[in-house]
């Protein structure tokens, strides 16, 4: 008779066993709730929708309350302009700039519109630059620097103009020592493309020699598309000289500076439009409209 013996497992094919019989659990636990996936909670949704409701009453609120503050802010009295400084207009007076602005005392302090207001500032001629900055409560500070005149110019009227050729308003009483450019025709052009400005800067440098010390040039007349005739402030000596050879027509005149001073000669024109040479007469060229500027330049 044969009998069979069982062999008694050992520790690790026991642990062996074990492990297997866990993984086949785990196997049909997630087969089964692959069949049966589960509900989401009910619970947890209203949660988070009762979290995003508050969330959102919360913003609402603020944005509330930033709308009043601020609609608060531009209506209250408080806030209300009432005092306007200016500094830098030494030609512009206050009532004229305030003309030009436009009404701003009662105008809310924090509602103005700054850049808007300095942009329509800088647009008036006399006004080269300018910058304006709030003072709380109530003030307005102006500040601006005011372009220079340089000369006058006479078209359909006398007008003065800067040194870049801007045109700045009619004449005014302190500025009649200036020097005056003639326009036979009223061409901006003249003003555009610098023959004003040319003219301008050649009479400065002849004023400078001393041969017109006493008796300086202070007008000008644009004739043609190339003449310039300047004339003295006695209006007993008239220069006339090609708009383009401006620096030539200077550079013959001193040569035959000397010539002059010393020669006691009777001249009323000297032609400096020719190349190369300088014609002296004893006559003016007609230009009635240069000889009766003497009484507008005294």
């Amino acid at each position: 008779m044969s009998f069979a013996v069982a062999r008694q497992k050992g520790p690790a094919a026991a642990w062996d066993d074990l492990r297997s019989e866990r993984n086949k659990k785990r196997k049909r636990g997630s087969a089964f709730n692959s069949k049966n996936p589960s509900k989401p909670k009910i619970g947890t949704w209203g949660r988070a929708l009762a979290e995003l409701a508050s969330k959102l009453f919360l913003a609402g609120v603020v944005g509330y309350l930033i709308f009043a503050g601020y609609n608060f802010l531009i209506s209250t009295p408080r806030f209300q302009i009432q005092e306007v400084s200016f500094q830098g207009n030494q030609v512009l007076s206050n009532s004229e700039i305030f003309d030009w602005l436009g009404p701003i005392q009662g105008e809310n302090l924090i509602a103005i519109d700054l850049a808007s207001l300095n942009q329509r500032l800088s647009e008036h001629p006399w006004v080269q630059s300018s910058s304006i900055q709030r003072n709380f409560p109530q003030g307005l500070e102006f500040e601006l620097t005011e372009r220079v005149p340089y000369a006058r110019i006479k078209k359909d009227q006398i007008y003065l103009m800067d040194n870049f050729g801007v045109i700045l308003s009619p004449e005014r009483p302190e500025y009649k020592h200036l020097p005056l450019i003639v326009l036979q025709e009223t061409k901006e052009k003249d003003l555009l493309n610098g023959k004003v400005l040319h003219s301008l800067k050649t009479m400065h440098y002849f004023n400078k020699l001393p041969f017109f010390k006493n008796n300086p040039l202070d007008a000008a007349e644009l004739v043609g598309h190339s003449r310039v005739h300047f004339i003295t402030k006695n209006r007993d000596l008239q220069i006339q000289m090609s708009m383009d050879a401006l620096k030539e027509g200077h550079k013959n005149f001193m040569i035959i500076l000397d010539s002059l001073e010393e020669e006691n000669l009777n001249f009323k024109m000297i032609d400096l439009s020719f190349k190369n040479q300088v014609v002296i007469r004893e006559n003016f060229i007609p230009s009635k409209t240069l000889i009766s500027t003497k009484n507008q330049t005294n």
